[in-house]
C-alpha cells in the first residue's frame, strides 16, 4: 500500500536557469463529439398510452458504438398534474465486445418549426455520466409540456405534424498516457551555467579586496572588505549610511557590534551572490534572520524564515522562535510556531526555555492563550 506524506515545507530556489527535459509524457482523454436529429412525424396523433417510442440506432463517426433515444409521449408531473414528453438517451452496444460502458455528456433539445431550440436539457456533470450498454439511460422525464407542443400558437410542430428532437453527445474515451522521448538538448550543467553569471562574478568580488572602499567590522573584531556601491544597492540601511553625513561614511567603516563573524560573512555573501550556504544555516539561521531584519534584506529574511520553519520548530525552542519571529516581524514564521505551540501545550509548558524566552515579551503569553482558546472553540 502506498504511503502518503504531507508536504510541510518549500525551499525556494535561487537558480533561474531553465533546462529542457530528457523525456516527456502526455496524459489525454480522447473526446468525440457528434449529434443526431430525430424527426417524428404525425406527433399529435401518437397515442398517449404508448409507453415509449424509439429512434433507430445511430453511431458516432469512426465508431460502431450504437446509440438510440426513447420518447415517452406522456409523462405526468405529480406535483402539478401537467403533462410533458420525456426523452432519454441510451447506449445499445459497444463496438468493442469487451467494453460494456461509455462515459458521455449530452444535450437534448426539442426544436420548434423554425429549427430553434425551445426546450433543452443538459447533462449536469461536466465529466459526463456512465452509460451501460443495453441497460440504463439518462435524460429527462419532464422535458417539454404537451400543451405547448400541440398548440398552433407556439409553432412547435412543422410540416406533416413533425416534432424535431436534437441530441448532441460528447463521448469521453479512456484516459491514455504516452511517453514522448526527447533529445537531450542540455549542453551545459547547472554549475557550468553559473560560471560567468552576475551572481558568480559578484561572489568572487566579495572575496577580493580589489576595488574595495569600505570595511565591515564584526563583533569579534574581524574586518571584511566590501564595496559601498554594492552594499547600498542591496540594503536601504547601508544606503542611508553612505548617502548622509554619518560616521560610517566619514571613516569608510561599518562597525557591527551585535553579530559574530560567521553571521556577517554569510550576510555579505548573500549581498554579493543572492544565495546562502545551506550548510551553515543550522548554526546561524536565527542570528542571520536578525541581521537580515536589521539591515533590511527581505529575501534573506524569507530564506531564514523558511529554513527555521522547515527544520527547527520543536518544544525545546518554541519560545525562542516565537520571540524571534515577533521581534523581526516575521508573520508567517510566527503563525507556524504558534500553530505548533497550541498543538503541543503540555510539552511547551514543561519547558524552562518557554518561560525564559516568552518572559522577554509577556504579551506573547496572551496571544498564545487566545490562540489556544480559539482552537478549542473550533474543535
Amino acid at each position: 500500500m502506498a504511503k502518503y506524506q504531507k508536504v510541510t515545507s518549500f525551499i525556494p530556489s535561487t537558480n533561474k536557469q531553465q533546462f529542457y527535459p530528457l523525456s516527456k509524457s502526455v496524459t489525454d482523454i480522447p473526446i468525440t463529439k457528434f449529434n443526431h436529429m430525430w424527426t417524428i412525424k404525425s406527433f399529435s396523433i401518437i397515442p398517449t398510452d404508448v409507453e415509449f417510442i424509439c429512434c433507430p440506432n445511430f453511431s458516432p463517426p469512426s465508431s460502431k458504438d450504437k446509440w438510440f433515444m426513447k420518447l415517452r409521449p406522456k409523462s405526468v408531473d405529480e406535483s402539478t398534474g401537467n403533462e410533458y414528453i420525456g426523452i432519454h438517451l441510451f447506449l445499445r452496444s459497444c463496438e468493442d465486445k469487451n467494453k460494456h460502458q461509455v462515459r458521455a455528456k449530452y444535450v437534448i433539445s426539442v426544436l420548434d418549426a423554425e429549427g430553434d431550440r425551445r426546450f433543452t436539457g443538459e447533462c449536469s456533470k461536466p465529466e459526463g455520466r456512465i452509460f451501460k450498454a443495453g441497460t440504463e439511460g439518462h435524460g429527462y422525464k419532464l422535458l417539454a409540456p404537451r400543451d405547448v407542443l400541440l398548440s398552433a400558437a407556439h409553432n412547435m410542430l412543422g410540416p406533416e405534424d413533425t416534432l424535431q428532437v436534437l441530441c448532441e453527445i460528447t463521448v469521453f474515451g479512456e484516459i491514455n498516457s504516452t511517453l514522448i522521448p526527447m533529445l537531450d538538448t542540455n549542453l551545459y550543467t547547472e554549475k557550468e551555467f553559473e560560471e560567468g553569471s552576475i551572481a558568480s562574478d559578484f561572489s568572487v568580488l566579495s572575496s577580493s579586496p580589489e576595488g574595495s572602499d569600505t570595511i565591515v567590522e564584526t563583533k569579534d573584531g574581524v574586518q571584511l572588505k566590501a564595496h559601498k556601491l554594492v552594499l547600498k544597492t542591496r540594503s536601504k540601511v547601508f544606503e542611508a549610511m553612505f548617502e548622509h553625513e554619518t560616521k560610517e561614511k566619514a571613516e569608510n567603516r561599518i562597525v557591527i557590534p551585535d553579530f559574530d563573524t560567521p553571521v556577517i560573512k554569510e550576510m555579505i555573501n548573500f549581498i554579493y551572490s543572492d544565495t546562502v550556504d545551506d550548510t551553515k544555516l543550522s548554526e546561524i539561521a536565527g542570528d542571520l534572520l536578525l541581521a537580515a531584519d536589521k539591515y533590511d534584506l527581505p529575501k534573506l529574511k524569507k530564506i531564514c524564515e523558511q529554513y527555521l520553519a522547515a527544520n527547527t520548530i520543536k518544544s525545546e525552542n518554541s519560545g525562542y522562535l516565537l520571540t524571534l519571529s515577533d521581534s523581526c516581524n516575521c508573520v508567517k514564521l510566527k503563525e507556524k510556531v504558534m500553530d505548533f505551540i497550541i498543538n503541543n501545550p503540555s510539552k511547551i509548558c514543561e519547558s524552562e526555555e518557554w518561560e525564559t524566552q516568552v518572559g522577554k515579551r509577556p504579551y506573547l503569553y496572551k496571544e498564545a492563550f487566545q490562540a489556544l482558546i480559539k482552537k478549542q472553540r473550533t474543535n
